[in-house]
């Protein structure tokens, strides 16, 4: 389950998945209760560009946003003991994999594609899901990042569980791994 080659100095919370598996929510309730600094990935690009994350995509398109995204993953030191929420493309680069397992342990919060697609069916800020067919399109980004998702140091199923139910899994094996 865990990944022993890791700092164990390192107690940084990285969440990857896809779009809708709750990580901006659960990476908020994590930093509150174990007192953590939080980083949502996307907000920050969001904040240092000035534009919204679909603004970006539409005025510079996908590859310039996973640049952006790879310059804020790099930009964050090994050690500062936080809770970071990615994006869901994230695991689309070796770079960027590499960097998270330099900078902490990566939990993947796993859902099928039909439960992710309830998640977010009505959220227009999805670039990605701006087709003709988003269930499709989510699926086929899915089956493409499952098997990086999968490379996590750990994988919570989040299907029929709330936010908080996630958030405590996740403490119970922060809690192990760190005493």
């Amino acid at each position: 389950m865990e990944n022993t080659q890791k700092n164990s100095k390192n107690k940084t919370i990285i969440l990857t998945g896809m779009m809708g598996a709750g990580k901006s929510t659960v990476g908020s309730i994590l930093s509150r209760k174990l007192k953590l600094g939080f980083i949502d990935l996307d907000s920050l690009i969001e904040e240092t560009h000035k534009l919204t994350i679909s603004e970006i995509f539409k005025k510079f398109g996908e590859e310039k946003f996973r640049e952006m995204e790879c310059d804020v993953i790099c930009g964050i030191e090994p050690g500062r003991n936080l809770v970071i929420s990615t994006g869901g493309g994230i695991v689309e680069s070796k770079r960027n994999i590499n960097k998270l397992r330099e900078i902490g342990r990566t939990y993947y919060l796993r859902a099928p594609y039909d439960v992710l697609y309830e998640r977010i069916k009505h959220d227009t800020k999805r670039p990605l899901l701006m087709t003709k067919d988003p269930k499709a399109t989510l699926k086929e980004i899915l089956d493409r990042r499952k098997m990086k998702y999968e490379c996590a140091d750990f994988k919570i199923d989040t299907v029929e569980k709330s936010a908080k139910a996630i958030t405590d899994e996740i403490i119970e094996i922060y809690e192990k791994i760190n005493g």
